[in-house]
């Protein structure tokens, strides 16, 4: 799904974050396959997402929401998006993903030399593979990469620059630690797969270098 594939930032950095869709497709293996999502989900939950949202409820890991609650929302055509904040993890994952075999279509994205050395690992052979070009055009509007480097990590840009650059000046104040600012910026996220563990690195090494000003 191309609103995932344009996360920035370090090659490091980018390995700790890896975005899962469990995607349902119509024609193929959409007509009753909510106990097969509710399966995987519960598969994620035993692995341990960094953000997670599923589509029949839209409340992603940090606004309060209970996994029965989640569980129990799936029906017909529920898609779930999620993120996983190390390679070990997204190993796990498919592999419990593939010895469960129900049939749904599941898309990683990540950096692409790693995904697929972790699919073939597993044993999996990705039949598709989309890759993001990078940003071209006027892009002198655009903040700078130490701030894309939060937004790109919501698919919908729900996160606002602003916003990004109030948590860091918040942060270096001392007013506010780096994994609640990291949850302040996680809660807007619509699609889930804003991932705070690697936002909370970021902020620790930016809070004492990166000077807030604007754009």
């Amino acid at each position: 799904m191309t609103h995932s594939l344009h996360r920035e930032g370090t090659p490091g950095s980018l390995d700790k974050d890896y975005v899962v869709f469990i995607y349902p497709a119509r024609g193929y293996n959409y007509k009753g396959c909510a106990p097969k999502v509710r399966r995987l989900v519960e598969i994620v939950y035993e692995v341990g997402p960094a953000n997670m949202i599923a589509t029949t409820l839209r409340k992603n890991l940090y606004s309060g929401v209970e996994p029965d609650e989640v569980l129990d929302s799936i029906e017909e055509g529920c898609r779930v998006f999620t993120v996983f904040n190390s390679r070990e993890k997204l190993r796990e994952l498919l592999t419990a993903f593939k010895e469960a075999d129900e049939g749904i279509s599941i898309v990683v994205s990540g950096l692409i030399e790693k995904v697929r050395e972790v699919a073939a690992g597993v044993g999996l052979n990705p039949h598709t593979i989309n890759l993001s070009l990078g940003i071209h055009g006027g892009t002198e509007g655009l903040p700078p990469l130490e701030i894309r480097q939060f937004t790109t990590m919501c698919g919908h840009a729900m996160i606002s620059p602003h916003l990004v650059e109030d948590v860091i000046r918040r942060v270096k104040a001392g007013k506010l630690d780096t994994w609640n600012g990291s949850i302040t910026l996680a809660k807007p996220c619509a699609c889930g797969i804003y991932n705070p563990y690697r936002s909370m690195e970021m902020l620790e090494d930016l809070s004492s270098l990166y000077t807030v000003s604007r754009w």
